[in-house]
């Protein structure tokens, strides 16, 4: 307010001498130009200065409190986005730890799936070494059982005449003699064939059984 009232005297002070230098040329000292015309022209805005200083000092107050009201509100607008800012960066990092967490989850699975295989291959393996093996013994023993049931059968079915020479069963015809096709028949009806020698072993084996003095 006071630059203010000096500024108004100042342009006064010039506004005056400008109108008395044209009207008049006449130079005069400054004490007695100012000596009471100066402050009766300046009253008035001294008054009105006087007269509105309490309502420029409540406007001002007032703006310097709605200053301090929007600074106060920004501080707290600024908290607020901070909380906001470390709010976010909090869930970024929980979302980060989460990942990893995930990850590590995901991983021990993967090694525990793997594990799992390895173990479940290694018993595989084991098993079909185990099954084969029992397969080779029931394949044994079944052969085995074949070759009980055969002989048994073998014994069972043999007509009266046979005789085991070797590995299998002949009938020598020691009373009737027959030409090939007779012999043949009678074989058939006997339930077998006309004898094939196989082996050298077999045939000396039959010849033991035949009689010197007969021809075959």
């Amino acid at each position: 307010m006071f630059r203010l009232s000096v500024l108004v005297l100042n342009l006064l002070l010039v506004s005056h001498e400008f109108s008395a230098g044209t009207a008049k040329i006449e130079i005069q000292p400054l004490p007695a130009l100012c000596n009471g015309y100066c402050f009766s022209t300046l009253k008035p805005v001294m008054e009105y200065v006087a007269i509105h200083q309490d309502k420029w000092n409540t406007c001002t107050e007032i703006l310097a409190n709605e200053t301090r009201k929007d600074q106060i509100q920004l501080n707290v607008q600024l908290d607020a986005l901070k909380a906001d800012v470390s709010n976010i960066k909090a869930s970024q990092l929980s979302k980060d730890e989460k990942l990893d967490r995930m990850e590590q989850e995901q991983f021990a699975i993967h090694e525990s799936l793997e594990t799992i295989n390895r173990y479940l291959t290694v018993n595989l393996d084991r098993t079909k070494l185990q099954l084969e093996a029992i397969k080779n013994t029931m394949d044994y023993k079944k052969a085995q059982m074949d070759g009980y049931f055969s002989a048994i059968i073998g014994i069972q079915c043999v007509q009266p005449g046979f005789e085991k020479i070797g590995d299998r069963y002949f009938y020598i015809e020691e009373d009737v003699e027959l030409n090939w096709l007779d012999a043949q028949a009678k074989c058939r009806r006997m339930g077998g064939h006309l004898a094939s020698i196989k082996t050298k072993q077999e045939f000396d084996a039959i010849v033991e059984k035949l009689d010197d003095s007969k021809s075959y």
